[in-house]
């Protein structure tokens, strides 16, 4: 299979997978999609579901960031810091086993790039108004960290040095989207666990390639 691109969208498929504009890998292609959830994306195209993954892997930085600003405000700078640092790692290590299409509803509110600036600006607005000047510069520190996602890589970095022999992070939540959208729209899944080993194939040809490269430069 070449590499292709559907009009107007924002994703490319490749032998090893499909990659996105914004930066994310998943190790699946429709072809397998389809085999494993037949008659699925007739329903919900893969645009569609790549969009509603991406939700997903961007709320550990929007959730984070309204956590951070929230805690802020009401309890001082040390604790937004400290459970700032605890919950992304933990949610976005572990926020596929919350998914669901209702809370993919309201995390998609919250992905509205306007409502956290604008709610992270009012919040570090009143810590300058209060002279608490540490807390502003810290906040606006830990609000670019988190919103260009820089925390959430370091994650997935360190998560993928532990768990070689597991799902990426990207495509556990893909691999869970596909199935929640199957079951409602009373769609037989076949084979989860051939759709696991067809994943981990393609990460490893896709780290088989990266490691000829860096060999070869």
């Amino acid at each position: 299979m070449s590499v292709s691109r559907h009009t107007n969208s924002h994703f490319i498929q490749t032998p090893r997978g499909i990659f996105t504009s914004a930066g994310n890998w998943f190790h699946i292609t429709s072809e397998a999609l389809e085999k494993f959830a037949p008659g699925l994306l007739a329903k919900h195209n893969l645009e569609k579901l790549i969009k509603k993954s991406e939700i997903w892997i961007r709320s550990a930085d929007n959730i984070g960031i309204v956590l951070f600003m929230l805690l802020l405000y009401g309890q001082g700078l040390l604790l937004a810091v400290a459970a700032t640092l605890v919950f992304v790692p933990v949610w976005h290590i572990n926020k596929a086993g919350f998914l669901s299409i209702t809370l993919t509803s309201i995390l998609n509110i919250l992905d509205k790039e306007i409502l956290v600036v604008l709610f992270s600006v009012v919040v570090l607005s009143w810590m300058g108004i209060t002279e608490q000047h540490a807390s502003v510069f810290l906040g606006i520190i830990i609000f670019c960290i988190l919103k260009f996602g820089w925390f959430r890589w370091a994650v997935e970095w360190l998560y993928g040095l532990k768990s070689s022999e597991s799902l990426l992070l990207n495509d556990r939540v893909l691999k869970m989207l596909i199935l929640k959208y199957a079951i409602k729209e009373d769609i037989p899944v076949r084979e989860t666990d051939a759709m696991e080993k067809e994943i981990l194939s393609l990460v490893n040809k896709q780290q088989e390639i990266l490691r000829k490269y860096k060999k070869g430069k």
